[in-house]
């Protein structure tokens, strides 16, 4: 290409990224290519930035995300710190154009991937969803040892079978497991997807946790099946109580976080083995209250994610 054409083609994308740009500002930190803003997972960084005391001097620092185009980043300066809450290794999912942009145009990145890399830090979605950016070790472990309480999943409150709260099924997972389940008790089907019921709206006020409370089960696979790729939606069972029927990350998702025998794995290649195991803990009450015994996360989840906010510092800090 002609250096005439360069030229041209990066006047275009600026063009582009003056008019299409999602940018939120918020003293000096900055995001572009987010979603929801300001009150979303965004000013999670900015909060943790502010408590933490990462920026003193009031250095400008950039977050970019995958809402938007990638090139917007050629025309930003540093420090600029990339975040995804999307899969970027999925080739069928627009966030794939984002895999060659995020180690080069970006000081930072954060991601689901297990990549060796000095300016890559594993730092996935889940963490914004149930840990406070201003949360203490004491806080974090206090939070853990909550959700590990069999008290906290077996109540008198979840008389309803099992759940599925989503807005779509690219890939045919969540629809499969629902048909296997079916014949046990009626899935309640609360999202746009399959949806049968409005008593999330009408009765929960979109609350979802609050409604999952109610359930016994809740049907939350990833949209795409990639090592490492592991989303709120495995920890928002949790958080309610529910027990997860997950499909996603190879079936180990965090390992080191999620105590792997307290989910319900689906496996495509043996349905029958999930079929089972839901109607014996749906009919039997004592292997109910048994599998309710088993803590959700591993004996030293707080320590890990503690050290995981520990490293973010020190990779914000490196950057500024």
């Amino acid at each position: 290409m002609s250096l005439k054409n360069l030229i041209k083609n990066a006047i275009a994308d600026y063009k582009r990224f003056r008019k299409d740009q999602r940018k939120y500002s918020n003293d000096n930190i900055r995001y572009y290519n987010f979603w929801a803003l300001p009150n979303s997972d965004a000013s999670w960084f900015t909060q943790f930035i502010k408590h933490r005391n990462i920026n003193p001097n009031g250095k400008k620092i950039t977050f970019l995300s995958v809402v938007g185009n990638p090139k917007i980043s050629n025309f930003i300066r540093s420090p600029k710190i990339f975040f995804t809450g999307e899969n970027i290794e999925n080739q069928e999912h627009p966030s794939f154009i984002f895999k060659k942009y995020h180690l080069k145009n970006h000081d930072l990145s954060l991601g689901f991937s297990y990549l060796d890399d000095k300016k890559y830090l594993r730092f996935p979605l889940w963490i914004l969803y149930i840990i406070p950016s201003n949360a203490s070790f004491e806080d974090i472990k206090s939070l853990i040892d909550s959700y590990n309480d069999p008290k906290h999943r077996h109540n008198n409150n979840r008389e309803n079978f099992c759940a599925n709260i989503s807005r779509a099924d690219n890939n045919g997972i969540r629809k499969t497991i629902i048909d296997l389940l079916v014949p046990i008790e009626t899935v309640k089907c609360a999202g746009s997807f399959l949806k049968n019921t409005n008593d999330l709206q009408e009765k929960f006020g979109d609350n979802k946790i609050e409604y999952l409370k109610t359930f016994r089960f809740n049907i939350c696979p990833e949209n795409s099946n990639t090592k490492g790729y592991v989303t709120e939606k495995l920890f928002e069972a949790i958080i309610a109580g529910s027990i997860p029927i997950y499909w996603g990350s190879h079936n180990r998702p965090d390992p080191k976080i999620i105590n792997q025998d307290a989910v319900l794995f689906f496996d495509p290649e043996n349905p029958q083995l999930l079929f089972d195991k839901v109607n014996l803990l749906w009919k039997d009450k004592n292997a109910y209250e048994e599998f309710c015994r088993l803590k959700p996360f591993t004996d030293h989840a707080a320590e890990v994610i503690w050290e995981w906010l520990n490293i973010l510092e020190e990779k914000v800090k490196s950057v500024i």
